[in-house]
C-alpha cells in the first residue's frame, strides 16, 4: 500500500516528516520536491504569463454548445 506523508527537507538534505507514520521495517521511498508555498507563486505565476501570450489570447474559441456538439461527435465515433 502506498502511502502519502509530508515532509521538510533542508539545505542539508535531512528530511523531517511532518506528521506521524509508524514504520515496522526500512522502507523504501520516492521524494518529490515541491515549490516553495511562502515563496513565489511559481506555477500560478506561469499561468498567468501563459493566458497574457497572444497564441492564448488570440487562440480560437467555441461555444459551449460547439463543444458539446463535438465531444458528441466522438462518442458517436467510439461505437
Amino acid at each position: 500500500m502506498l502511502t502519502t506523508i509530508e515532509a521538510e527537507i533542508d539545505v542539508d538534505g535531512k528530511v523531517r516528516l511532518l506528521e506521524p507514520v509508524k514504520i515496522t521495517k526500512t522502507t523504501r521511498a520516492i521524494v518529490t520536491l515541491l515549490e516553495d508555498k511562502n515563496g513565489s507563486q511559481g506555477n500560478a505565476e506561469k499561468m498567468s504569463a501563459f493566458l497574457q501570450k497572444p497564441e492564448f489570447k488570440n487562440r480560437e474559441s467555441h461555444t459551449a454548445e460547439e463543444i458539446e456538439a463535438r465531444i458528441q461527435e466522438a462518442k458517436d465515433s467510439w461505437e
